[in-house]
């Protein structure tokens, strides 16, 4: 059997095998309890990324570990299903003819369009009238230096915006978000403006922490030392690098950066001391949250279950029937 797409993957193809053309973007190699090893794979295609099960690892370890992120694979495989969940095991894998591939098509992608997310990130930059916010943003999201890699970066590994544009989606409903509070609430031109700014930055460090697509995961920086940390540190140094750069404006934008996950159990160090880093707080967690929600009720369309399984960042299943 043959499948356009993993997203077409369901309840009702398990037991089947199928045969599609996909990346490797991830591989972990991990031992079972007697002692074999095998490998848990992430595939993907423009639909959506999942999970594989490759068992013999270890007969084609060198062939499995020549392959790169960019390397489409055409694989045969059989459509499982694990604790409830569909599980994908992988019974062969050849390299694909990379004539017949345009990588464009296997990887996810955010469906807003680069040129309209473009559009709506100058309309926030032209709120931004102060100079000396404006060199900041200019330097470290504009340059020709950061440009590419901001507009292009996931916004996370898997949990939400993990797509190709994703980072600059995530930024844009965040900042639309945190703007219609801050408009409704009447906030003055100035918090407008730190707020515009803290959003931009707020994750802008994900550039560094993820790896660039079709790769999937963490760089070592990423690990060890996370975007919190590495979003503030690199605004500060450029800061202090703009001449007569306001020492409140200073402060409320790095306690934004530092504190936008809310809680210090959730990885910020500090907690939101401003209106303005408030509303960012909030805004970014219903962006990734629903962004989260919404692309897994898309994966279980197709599933005949009334609700489907527990999303387990939120805790709950969700209501299918009301979708369209």
């Amino acid at each position: 059997m043959s499948i356009k797409q993993l997203k077409d993957i369901n309840k009702s193809y398990i037991s089947q095998t199928f045969e599609t053309t996909v990346l490797m973007s991830d591989i972990k190699v991990k031992a079972s309890k007697n002692g074999k090893r095998y490998a848990d794979l992430i595939i993907q295609d423009s639909s959506k990324a999942m999970e594989a099960k490759y068992w013999d690892y270890e007969e084609n370890e060198e062939f499995i570990n020549s392959l790169s992120p960019e390397d489409a694979i055409n694989i045969k495989a059989v459509v499982g299903e694990y604790q409830g969940q569909i599980q994908i095991t992988i019974k062969q894998i050849e390299k694909a003819n990379m004539d017949n591939v345009n990588i464009g098509d296997l990887i996810p992608t955010s469906n807003w369009g680069i040129d309209s997310m473009k559009n709506g990130l100058d309309f926030f930059y032209e709120k931004v009238k102060s100079s000396h916010m404006k060199k900041l943003i200019d330097r470290m999201i504009f340059s020709s230096d950061y440009f590419k890699k901001f507009s292009t970066h996931p916004a996370a590994r898997q949990v939400h915006h993990n797509f190709y544009h994703g980072l600059l989606q995530h930024t844009l409903e965040v900042l639309k978000f945190g703007y219609t509070v801050a408009t409704t609430k009447k906030l003055s031109e100035r918090q407008i403006e730190r707020l515009i700014v803290m959003t931009m930055l707020h994750d802008w460090a994900k550039i560094i922490e993820y790896k660039a697509l079709p790769s999937v995961g963490f760089t070592e920086e990423g690990t060890m030392l996370g975007h919190i940390f590495l979003g503030a540190h690199t605004t500060l140094n450029v800061i202090n690098e703009i001449e007569d750069f306001d020492q409140d404006d200073k402060l409320i934008i790095l306690n934004g950066i530092l504190s936008h996950h809310g809680h210090l159990e959730f990885g910020s160090p500090v907690l939101p001391k401003t209106v303005e880093a408030q509303i960012l707080h909030q805004a970014d967690k219903m962006s990734g949250d629903i962004e989260s929600i919404m692309s897994f009720m898309t994966d279980q369309e197709n599933e005949e279950d009334t609700f489907t399984t527990k999303l387990w960042n939120m805790g709950t299943d969700y209501y299918k029937k009301g979708m369209k």
